[in-house]
Formats: structure tokens, C-alpha cells, sequence
């Protein structure tokens, strides 16, 4: 391809797919223009969204389809090309980018299901522990036996909350 057609697909594929189109593809939601920034793994919505680009106000981060894919394929321009549809048939090279790249996100957002889980978990026990506690004669065996437990959890909740930030 000569660097005209390729500009010319390259503008085709810009009005043919829209920012939007790509963020869901890639499992990002996007909510009345707006969705949660992928650069830096917002909690909150900050990224601006329209059909041409993703912008995120908070590190003034702007995207196009094609940086988008690059991001989240962790691929070169020419990777991303050919997965947009950019050349007939992407490349086996690409294909195989593409499914790492999914496959480690599938993998990251497992982990911090499991993460998330972990700490709703020792938040319970923490609640079921003070809740024995008020509940039981001071100095009690259950009373001590719950006070060591509830102090273990405590340890365990700074530690994950601290391991996260």
C-alpha cells in the first residue's frame, strides 16, 4: 500500500468507527458521553467521549480509534491498522497481539475481582467480630477469643487496602 491509500483507509476507518464503538469492544462503559479513563484507571467518570476522540481532563490525555487500540492491544500503529480493518485480512502477528493483550486484561480485571472480593470479605468478618464483641461479657473467653481474631482481620484489611494504593 502507498502512503496515499493508506491515509485514504486510515480516514475511511475514522468515519466508518467511532470512539465509542471501541471503547465497548474493548469492555469500557460509556455513559452519556462520558466514561471512566483508561489511562489511568479512573473510578470516576472523567473522559470526555465523542464519536472522533476520548479525552480524559484529568491527564489531558486525548485519543483516536487508532491510539485506543494501540493502548489496550499494547501494539504499533500498523498492528492497529490491520485490527481496525485497515488491510483485508489482519496478520497472524496481530491476531496473536490482540489475544494476549485480551487475554492479560481478562487476567487483570480477574485479579482485582478477586482483590475486591478478599477485602468485602475481611470487612464482613471485621463487622461480625465487633458485633460478637458488643454482644458478649467483657473479658469472656469468647469476648478474648474474638478480640485477637478481630485484630488479625484489622492487620489483614491494612495490609490490602495498602498493597492496592
Amino acid at each position: 500500500m502507498t502512503k496515499e491509500q493508506i491515509e485514504e483507509r486510515k480516514e475511511i476507518l475514522k468515519a466508518t468507527i467511532s470512539v465509542p464503538d471501541i471503547l465497548i469492544r474493548y469492555g469500557v462503559q460509556v455513559k452519556r458521553g462520558r466514561c471512566k479513563a483508561i489511562c489511568h484507571d479512573g473510578k470516576n467518570y472523567t473522559a470526555k467521549v465523542s464519536d472522533e476522540l476520548y479525552y480524559c481532563f484529568k491527564c489531558d490525555l486525548g485519543m483516536d480509534i487508532f491510539d485506543i487500540t494501540m493502548y489496550f492491544n499494547n501494539c504499533d500503529f500498523w498492528t492497529a491498522f490491520e485490527l481496525l480493518g485497515g488491510t483485508e485480512k489482519p496478520s497472524f502477528t496481530a491476531r496473536v497481539k490482540a489475544n494476549k493483550a485480551k487475554r492479560e486484561r481478562s487476567q487483570r480485571i480477574t485479579k482485582e475481582r478477586e482483590e475486591k472480593a478478599k477485602l468485602r470479605q475481611i470487612q464482613s468478618i471485621i463487622t461480625a467480630y465487633r458485633g460478637i464483641i458488643a454482644s458478649s461479657e467483657p473479658f469472656s473467653y469468647v469476648w478474648c477469643y474474638c478480640q485477637n481474631k478481630l485484630q488479625y482481620q484489622i492487620y489483614l484489611l491494612e495490609y490490602y487496602t495498602e498493597k492496592r494504593c
